[in-house]
């Protein structure tokens, strides 16, 4: 161990952690090792209030004064040893944020106190006691090196799939796809359990079943085993038997042939279905409906595997009726699908295409679907229409957006909302930034675009990046840049937010820029100015962070009535 080495550890969950007790019961957990109990507390990082009760005691008091609406935070910290720093991200109830996890992240910074099999045993036992009260479906923790390290070996040897933090390689999992890789602990929610079944007998060091339904497990007997001259992500022979066991394209590495939506592992609605929510309903109100009717001989074959030459569309073993044809932009968070209706000698289809969305989900998704019906030719009905007509973009655009804005006015919820530039422009953004990134190299930071609610509001959301070390990058236009210092990860600390503007104004005399379509030109930093603009980085003034993170895409870009 280095002296900046760190234990990390991430609890996921999806159960309704607002429901009465709840929040109580995951306070009670944090609380329940004196070894770990928490000192301070506050909404920014770092916390600087004394935490003179317990955690239990500040998230019950907030549960009452929450809008369920609303994503909430909560920073906290010991300031004994050992160190930890935590922090409580409850994401946001509603069905148009169901897919952004309530997550715990934290790092203990004194990782040479676990000098003994006892001391691991109780961190263990506390992380399991942690994840169950949260109703958790997935959980780890690492030693800080190895997750750097696998970071590196994503970076180094995976393709540009949709990139990562800092470079090319996809080293972002896809949690319905699958995992991350096999770390000292493991936790399974029931759903895994329930996937897998007998399947972890077995495996790793040591293992626990819960009352939960849950199940956690050592990977090796102590977490500190890092080893520098491992050259993959597979290196570790202690992998191997999970490896075996779950199937290697259940965890990332650079050979992965990364599956469909729950094919390997439950899906996000297998695991909210076990953890209390009951599934989604997908219906009148929810999707826009068309049916694509063939007109010629058609086979479902045919317009599957004219489909499936998309990388974001993801064709099921059996084309049978009733089977689902998705396609997920994992870039832009567009989702839209293609239910097989007949699958004889003159093919039906119906597209659903959700509604209460922004208004780019019908710009992109919509020509797929005028494209396959113009090539095997189809023609479109919508609204119980029994005659057909030809297919054309700019109609069933402007009908879809009609829809979407009598469901958004009639939903009654508080959805977030973004301006339609904002939301446009994040679209724009985001759809060129891997194709960006290979343009620039791995030597220019290409950041990712977010949607944030300052001050926990959602009624006006911002576009927000963050800088990290001054390194080159480019930098797209958005409201506000949070400043991170640290060369890895595991080591990230927050300095501070800034407004776009300023900076951009301070790092003008330093700034080139690049042409993008749809976007203009951007500035950029480029690898042989950065050295000069460092004082920008280290003397720019910042503000404490106090806005949270909205899920891609989960805002309304339309006045709502």
């Amino acid at each position: 161990m280095n002296e900046r080495s760190e234990l990390v550890w991430q609890i996921l969950s999806l159960a309704p952690l607002r429901d009465p007790g709840r929040l109580q019961a995951l306070g009670e957990a944090l609380d329940s090792e004196p070894d770990f109990s928490f000192t301070h507390t506050g909404r920014s990082d770092p916390p600087a209030r004394r935490l003179n009760s317990g955690v239990a005691e500040l998230l019950t008091e907030s549960a009452g004064r929450q809008d369920p609406h609303q994503p909430e935070i909560w920073f906290l910290a010991r300031r004994e040893t050992p160190h930890i720093r935590l922090d409580i991200y409850l994401a946001d109830d509603g069905r148009l944020l169901r897919d952004m996890p309530h997550t715990l992240n934290a790092a203990i910074s004194d990782p040479r106190w676990f000098d003994s099999a006892d001391r691991l045993a109780k961190l263990s036992g506390y992380l399991t006691r942690v994840a169950d009260a949260a109703g958790a479906f997935y959980g780890y923790c690492a030693q800080s090196e190895i997750l750097d390290q696998r970071q590196q070996q994503l970076e180094r040897n995976a393709g540009p799939i949709f990139g990562g933090i800092l470079r090319a390689g996809r080293v972002a999992e896809d949690l319905q796809r699958e995992l991350p890789d096999v770390y000292w602990w493991n936790y399974f929610g029931p759903a895994f359990v329930e996937r897998w079944s007998d399947r972890l007998d077995g495996l790793g060091a040591s293992r626990e079943r819960t009352p939960a339904g849950t199940v956690a497990v050592l990977g090796t007997e102590s977490p500190f085993v890092y080893d520098i001259h491992a050259k993959r992500v597979d290196s570790y022979t202690w992998k191997a038997p999970f490896y075996a066991a779950l199937g290697t394209d259940t965890f990332m590495h650079e050979r992965q042939a990364q599956r469909g939506v729950g094919e390997l592992v439950p899906d996000f609605e297998a695991h909210r279905r076990a953890a209390g929510f009951e599934a989604s309903p997908v219906g009148k109100g929810q999707n826009f409906e068309l049916r694509l009717v063939a007109t010629k001989p058609t086979s479902v074959d045919a317009a599957a595997k004219w489909l499936a030459r998309r990388k974001e569309i993801t064709v099921p073993a059996r084309l049978r009726k009733g089977a689902s044809i998705l396609y997920q932009n994992p870039d832009t968070a567009v989702q839209a699908g293609f239910v097989v209706e007949e699958v004889g000698e003159f093919a039906v289809l119906r597209f659903d295409l959700p509604l209460r969305k922004p208004s780019f989900f019908a710009v992109e998704a919509m020509p797929l679907c005028v494209e396959l019906a113009e090539r095997h030719g189809m023609l479109v009905s919508m609204d119980g229409q029994t005659h057909g007509q030809a297919p054309n973009v700019t109609t069933l655009v402007a009908a879809w957006e009609k829809a979407n804005v009598e469901a958004i006015s009639s939903s009654g919820e508080a959805i977030p909302r973004m301006t339609r530039e904002r939301s446009d422009r994040w679209w724009h953004y985001m759809r060129r930034k891997a194709d960006l990134h290979k343009r620039l190299g791995d030597d220019v930071f290409v950041p990712k675009l977010v949607a944030v609610a300052p001050g926990r509001r959602t009624e006006d959301l911002r576009l927000h990046v963050t800088w990290t070390d001054g390194v080159p990058l480019v930098l797209p236009q958005c409201d506000l840049v949070t400043l991170l210092e640290g060369r890895r990860p595991s080591e990230f600390k927050i300095r501070g937010t800034v407004e776009y503007s300023e900076l951009r104004k301070a790092l003008r005399p330093y700034l080139d820029s690049i042409e993008v379509d749809g976007l203009g030109e951007l500035p950029l930093l480029k690898p042989e100015r950065a050295k000069d603009a460092m004082p920008v980085f280290n003397e720019m003034p910042a503000r404490s962070l106090d806005h949270v993170e909205v899920a891609p895409a989960a805002w309304v870009d339309v006045p709502i009535r």
